[in-house]
């Protein structure tokens, strides 16, 4: 993490405004408990932080503990102490998995009470350096306490960072270019099946088992529909959508279906038989459910 002295010069905090921030201690000091209030209400109407507050006596907790931090802001001092203050407090976020951009929202929240009072409080001659300093305090603290969640990304690369971002990369190429390959194959195989399908309708004006036949064109037609599903999702998929797991259930289905069609002009024992439409009514549950 960097020093106190790097990251004020980072965002070029100088001594004046530190001045400044801490010079508006006594008019921020009036608004402290609307300040916690305010944020405790903020962060219990989201559905993602209230279960952080439990009970009345965290609610108490917390309110304290933000209006305590609120006060920090304008201490006029940012020492190594401040700063690591708010390092343990980003680590706590990570610890208890608190997603990074609620603490952006909030943060975005902070901001907007705080230069609303600022302009409640400060005569209008000062109020633009005095908005300017408490924008860069907001902006170094959520440095701060974001940091965290970098690290902790950090830790999680079993390789050197920038080599593992290259690799991923390239086998993303990798799977789009085998997702390619896929597409041109289901567009070959869907020819193949248009090819069976007209050998099965030459078959029916052939008058040659005439009932196999039409139901052979009609088992056909589905595969026609199952490819063009298949190529449809493909398609899409190659365009960043993503494949619904439905669709995969169908095409059993509809597999099933034409070898149930098929089986019932078979001499098929009645246990064959029985277990293809169970199965199939089985699919056509799961499909249901799903």
């Amino acid at each position: 993490m960097l020093t106190s002295k790097k990251i004020k010069a980072l965002y070029t905090l100088t001594e004046d405004e530190e001045k400044i921030l801490g010079d508006l201690n006594p008019a921020m000091r009036k608004h402290r408990d609307r300040f916690g209030e305010e944020l405790l209400e903020f962060m219990m109407e989201n559905e993602e932080m209230a279960p952080f507050f439990p009970t009345d006596d965290k609610v108490k907790e917390h309110r304290h503990v933000f209006a305590g931090w609120f006060m920090r802001l304008f201490s006029g001092k940012y020492d190594e102490a401040y700063f690591r203050q708010l390092q343990q407090v980003g680590k706590v976020h990570v610890k208890i998995s608190l997603d990074g951009q609620l603490v952006n929202a909030t943060m975005a929240r902070v901001r907007q009470f705080a230069l609303g009072t600022v302009e409640m409080e400060v005569p209008e001659g000062d109020r633009e350096e005095a908005m300017m300093a408490v924008n860069k305090i907001l902006d170094i603290n959520l440095d701060v306490l974001t940091s965290s969640y970098r690290q902790a990304e950090l830790k999680k690369y079993f390789l050197h960072p920038r080599a593992e971002i290259a690799l991923i990369g390239g086998l993303e190429r990798f799977t789009h270019g085998l997702n390619l390959v896929l597409g041109v194959a289901l567009g070959v195989v869907s020819l193949a099946v248009v090819g069976l399908f007209i050998y099965d309708i030459v078959s029916i004006f052939n008058f040659e088992n005439l009932e196999k036949s039409v139901i052979a064109a009609l088992g056909s037609l589905l595969i026609i529909w199952m490819m063009i599903e298949l190529l449809s999702t493909e398609v899409a998929h190659l365009k960043g959508r993503k494949i619904p797991i439905k669709l995969f259930i169908g095409i059993v289905i509809v597999a099933f279906i034409r070898k149930v069609l098929i089986g019932s002009l078979e001499h098929a024992t009645i246990q064959e038989y029985g277990t293809r439409v169970l199965t199939l009514l089985i699919l056509a549950l799961v499909y249901w459910l799903i």
